[in-house]
């Protein structure tokens, strides 16, 4: 089970400075194609995680433990619908290899799923934090993945910024 964090405004600088210090490989923003609760479009971005996970780590690793770290930012537009913005982290992968890893297959897959996505390699580590961390101080939340560890990692990332 992930953690829920709701975000005072003034703890929104110490999360950002947290987060920016990890190393994040994707950027993910997902919409749903009908009103529906936030838990909802949570619970359909951790089914798009394990599909990932499955396929780049395997179904035995997987289901110990999903090695894929997120954070996932809930908010409701102003007509009710949910979005979120997701920042996630894939140990040992290199995103850049095409045959590890496809954004536009894995853009099309989660959209698939009921609704819109889009999928980028962040090219600032603190602009995509900032990003995901200024919509949950709009009465929104944070989900944390559960093997999100309160230190942060030093070995870095396979992504190049």
């Amino acid at each position: 089970m992930s953690a829920l964090v709701r975000l005072a405004p003034g703890l929104r600088d110490a999360w950002t400075e947290w987060l920016a210090a990890r190393p994040w490989d994707l950027f993910l923003t997902l919409t749903s194609d009908h009103r529906t609760h936030p838990e909802a479009l949570h619970k359909r971005f951790r089914y798009c995680v394990h599909q990932m996970s499955n396929e780049l780590y395997g179904r035995s690793r997987t289901r110990r433990s999903c090695p894929i770290e997120y954070v996932n930012g809930l908010e409701r537009h102003k007509s009710g619908w949910p979005h979120s913005h997701a920042l996630l982290r894939f140990p040992d992968v290199d995103l850049s290899d095409r045959d590890q890893f496809s954004l536009a297959e894995w853009q099309q897959r989660v959209t698939d799923t009921g609704g819109f996505s889009w999928l980028s390699r962040p090219r600032n580590q603190g602009d995509v934090v900032g990003y995901v961390t200024k919509y949950v101080t709009k009465d929104g939340a944070l989900e944390l993945s559960p093997n999100l560890s309160p230190a942060v990692d030093v070995r870095p990332s396979l992504c190049l910024n």
